[in-house]
């Protein structure tokens, strides 16, 4: 497998993670942000910051989405080929 189709694969699974976590952030903003807390520094504040701005929240999340529909998108500016050796 080449570099360059694990990067894209690495790419897509991120794109993947940014679009779900921006959904669950628009839908449950505040329960997510919770579910992040721990006794980190910086993180505890971080969460619990937007779990008092749900609306901030929301919009961090559809962020989120957008650019993981905008990095998914370049993904496939050119279509996909099949590698020498992959299953046909």
């Amino acid at each position: 497998m080449s570099s360059s189709l694990r990067t894209k694969r690495a790419l897509e699974v991120f794109s993947v993670i940014l679009i779900g976590d921006g959904l669950i952030s628009v839908v449950r903003p505040v329960g997510h942000s919770l579910m992040w807390w721990v006794p980190v520094p910086g993180v505890r504040q971080l969460m619990e910051w937007c779990a008092e701005r749900p609306n901030v929240t929301r919009l961090l999340g559809l962020a989120q989405i957008g650019v993981g529909l905008w990095l998914d998108a370049r993904l496939y500016a050119s279509p996909p080929t099949r590698e020498a050796g992959a299953p046909h």
